[in-house]
């Protein structure tokens, strides 16, 4: 892990979730929110000591009711456990690490037989607003895939790219579910394709999986650095919840750029997602 050079990437991100965050005011829980995940950032030393080990399962903590405070992890504290927006159980905090430069982790357990892969992600929190559901997310069909690569191929067209072009298309992600009981399956992906001088990035929300749905979301992005990828913006689905209780789970949007990280906390609104908070930042 490269420890000394700052990156000002997510920064500019950052600015702009705070203009969303000025016009469109979330209240959100309570309690503060954290993301439950196997480190995969970074792991090695800082002048505080050594941060989280890669594959340790880390506790991020990406809401506080009074915003702006610093992470607030308490040893032998536990919080609620989510997945899928249904409760799983609960996690204990175990100690306290560096993660990033500037940014720390929670080192936790968990009591349930919830099992952590190297990419799965789940919730802790124990906020009392919090309406938790049956999980509906699964892992879609071929035919939901496909359709998925028809969503993202016209999205890319959308663009200004070439029919030729945009058909070389690859869903790199995808998972379907419910958010508000209704039913209605959402599907929630990330596609690309890559051209000779960049590689574009498409991240998207569709209500419905089939030739009717509505897309609610198109996040697009183009990283021109193709070696290292410092300019990169990987936006994955990481989790549901429904936060604030009003019958519509929030989604947790994991955003990855070169050497930093930070969450995206997205709310449905008149048939539409908004980001509404930007927290768990982490760079070098």
């Amino acid at each position: 892990m490269r420890l000394h050079v700052p990156l000002m990437l997510l920064a500019l991100a950052g600015d702009a979730a705070l203009s969303a965050q000025q016009s469109r005011r979330w209240t959100g829980p309570s309690e503060p929110v954290y993301v439950v995940t196997r480190n995969r950032y970074a792991s090695g030393f800082t002048p505080d000591g050594p941060t989280a080990r890669f594959g340790d399962l880390i506790m991020i903590q990406i809401w506080s009711p009074r915003r702006r405070q610093a992470d607030n992890y308490k040893i032998g504290e536990r919080a609620g456990l989510f997945a899928g927006g249904e409760r799983v159980g609960s996690v204990k905090i175990a100690r306290v690490a560096g993660l990033q430069c500037n940014s720390s982790a929670a080192l936790v357990s968990a009591d349930s037989g919830f099992r952590f892969s190297k990419n799965t992600f789940a919730l802790a929190t124990n906020a009392p607003e919090v309406r938790s559901h049956s999980s509906a997310r699964r892992e879609p069909t071929l035919e939901e895939r496909a359709h998925a690569a028809r969503i993202a191929i016209s999205e890319f067209k959308k663009q200004g790219f070439a029919a030729a072009v945009a058909g070389r298309t690859r869903v790199e992600h995808l998972d379907t579910t419910d958010v508000d009981g209704s039913g209605k399956r959402w599907m929630i992906g990330s596609a690309a394709v890559t051209t000779r001088n960049a590689r574009h990035q498409l991240f998207f929300v569709a209500r419905g999986d089939n030739a009717e749905s509505t897309i609610e979301l198109s996040h697009y992005h183009r990283t021109k650095d193709l070696e290292d990828g410092k300019d990169s913006l990987n936006l994955l689905f990481a989790d549901q919840l429904d936060l604030d209780g009003d019958g519509t789970d929030e989604l947790i949007v994991e955003v990855r750029g070169y050497e930093n990280e930070e969450f995206w906390i997205y709310q449905r609104r008149n048939g539409s997602w908004a980001q509404v908070w930007t927290g768990g930042r982490g760079s070098c």
